[in-house]
């Protein structure tokens, strides 16, 4: 007698298939049952292969968009989406330590200033004295601490401090501290966005006054973070090229939240003696974007130029001489 359940004495093909293999009922499940069971059961079994089948593409979605799980040691999952969520860690990481190393680099300046306000107050309030008398450092050092005027001094030294920090570390965020290439593509978001400042400078590889103005900019861009610098091809950016009126290279394009405000064309007003034209320093350069009011300088004045020659301290910059290389300013 077969074990099916099914009903042997059946004359359907169905009936006889099952009589004659015990695995019958998985090829006809529903056989033996009324028309309203079947239905019920069929019903049934559509929403559960429905469900599982829904169950089964949000797992693989979410399995392509390496959502489903992070990597981990024990698994180590494969993939570009795992690879990016992995990336992405380690950048939070990397920016993490980088943030405790800027903390611990701002206690150290605050530091320094306090002891630097502290020797200033001692030396005019007790004249130079004697360094070697501890005792006497201590006491002094005791009455700076009680003065409300130097803690207040203090306390606003410090609170600049870090404002002027933390505006660095927004710019650096930004792209500035550098001077970067773009393409057309990037020219209205890079000018446009968060960035008050922005100087572009509008170049040809073909030309060697454009190497020139590069080599300047990227002296300027580390030492003036509160503009951000960028380079693009004129070539490649004939719209931006033609809508600004490029007309002569190099130019210099200062915006102020996306409006151009000035510009420099080629080397006018740059020169040294007007009979060697390509002959500047980088000092002239930065005295022409500090009129646009894009970063802040100041060139020094005589008396300082002879007292930084008189410390052995030289200027930073360079002229473009005539064997086409770069010299020191002297």
């Amino acid at each position: 007698m077969p074990q099916s359940g099914q009903n042997p004495n059946g004359s359907s093909k169905a009936a006889k298939f099952a009589a004659a293999n015990p695995l019958g009922p998985m090829a006809d499940p529903f056989s033996g049952m009324d028309d309203d069971s079947k239905e019920y059961h069929k019903a049934v079994s559509e929403n559960v292969n429905d469900r599982m089948t829904k169950a089964m593409g949000e797992l693989k979605e979410k399995h392509e968009r390496g959502t489903n799980e992070l990597d981990d040691p024990d698994r180590a999952p494969t993939g570009a989406a795992y690879r990016e969520a992995h990336s992405a860690q380690m950048d939070r990481q990397r920016a993490s330590r980088a943030a405790a190393a800027e903390e611990e680099r701002r206690k150290e300046d605050e530091a320094r200033e306090v002891q630097r306000l502290r020797e200033e107050v001692r030396r005019k309030n007790f004249g130079g004295g004697d360094d070697s008398d501890d005792d006497s450092d201590d006491e002094y050092d005791h009455l700076l601490d009680e003065d409300p005027e130097i803690e207040s001094i203090r306390a606003r030294r410090i609170a600049e401090m870090r404002a002027a920090q933390e505006k660095k570390a927004e710019d650096m965020a930004r792209g500035h501290g550098q001077l970067r290439t773009i393409g057309q593509d990037e020219f209205l978001p890079e000018c446009t966005g968060s960035s008050e400042w922005v100087a572009v400078h509008f170049y040809s590889d073909d030309f060697e006054r454009c190497k020139v103005m590069d080599h300047h900019l990227k002296l300027v861009a580390p030492l003036h973070t509160e503009c951000k610098f960028l380079r693009m091809d004129a070539m490649k950016a004939p719209f931006f090229a033609s809508k600004l009126k490029i007309r002569t290279l190099p130019a210099l394009l200062v915006f102020r939240d996306g409006k151009a405000i000035d510009r420099l064309t080629g080397f006018e007003g740059l020169a040294i003696n007007p009979a060697e034209p390509d002959k500047w320093h980088t000092g002239r350069l930065r005295t022409w974007i500090a009129a646009t009011g894009a970063i802040q300088y100041k060139e020094p004045d005589e008396e300082v130029r002879e007292e930084m020659k008189r410390l052995g301290i030289l200027g930073r910059g360079a002229v473009w001489g005539d064997s086409g290389g770069y010299d020191e300013d002297e």
